[in-house]
């Protein structure tokens, strides 16, 4: 499972259930787990996303709360570990004093950060933006490229679109990293349809955590599995 990424917000739904699951998809073979920093208007995500929000931030996390974690997370696990926020997040918790040895990306989805500031900062990508900016968006990321598969919120997709199509064959011609296409991804055969169209892997987050709240830990195990098998 080394092509698949896998979002879960910071320390939910609590942080011992969250180091499980990180345990879990390490132990799978996941290549990159995309940890999600809570924020109080997480704009570009639908409902599930926006809810564990709310959780993480009632269990009042602190910016040394995060630190904390990131070096757990880094001297337990072999997957990489992508930052993902909102300028919001970024300054509430201080994380540009985040040490870059901690985490290998960084999205920051309204926020501008020089790459000196927000190490390797990734940024997500669409069919709107012009190939200028398509180039302008790749020069500092040395990851993978974020391309959305259609215009949206998070977990808003009931079928996976394709405008990734065209994009991720833009974005190949700029740059030799992978191309990983998110949002409205959820089965093995939305993975597959992807790569099968030229991408590189693929970023699950809704999904997952609605795996979990549907039935827990063991609903998440047996889904990571079934990924694991097609893989």
């Amino acid at each position: 499972m080394k092509h698949l990424a896998f979002y879960i917000p910071l320390h939910y739904p609590d942080r011992e259930r969250f180091f499980e699951i990180l345990q879990l998809l390490d132990e799978r073979g996941a290549g990159y787990v995309e940890v999600g920093i809570p924020v109080s208007d997480p704009y570009m995500d639908g409902e599930i996303i926006r809810e564990t929000n709310k959780v993480i931030l009632k269990q009042g996390l602190t910016g040394e709360d995060i630190a904390a974690s990131l070096k757990e997370i880094r001297s337990r696990f072999r997957f990489k570990v992508v930052i993902m926020t909102y300028q919001e997040g970024v300054e509430r918790f201080f994380l540009t004093q985040i040490p870059h040895e901690l985490y290998d990306g960084f999205i920051c989805v309204n926020g501008d950060y020089p790459a000196e500031i927000l190490h390797d900062p990734i940024k997500v990508l669409s069919q709107s933006q012009s190939n200028d900016e398509l180039k302008q968006a790749l020069e500092h990321n040395h990851l993978f490229a974020y391309v959305v598969s259609g215009e949206g919120k998070t977990g808003s997709f009931d079928k996976l679109p394709d405008q990734y199509i065209e994009v991720v064959k833009r974005v190949k011609t700029f740059t030799s990293i992978p191309a990983f296409v998110g949002f409205g991804i959820k089965s093995a055969a939305d993975v597959d349809m992807v790569m099968n169209n030229g991408a590189d892997g693929a970023i699950i987050g809704t999904e997952f955590i609605r795996r979990y709240q549907q039935g827990g830990f063991d609903t998440l195990k047996s889904y990571i599995d079934e990924l694991k098998r097609a893989y």
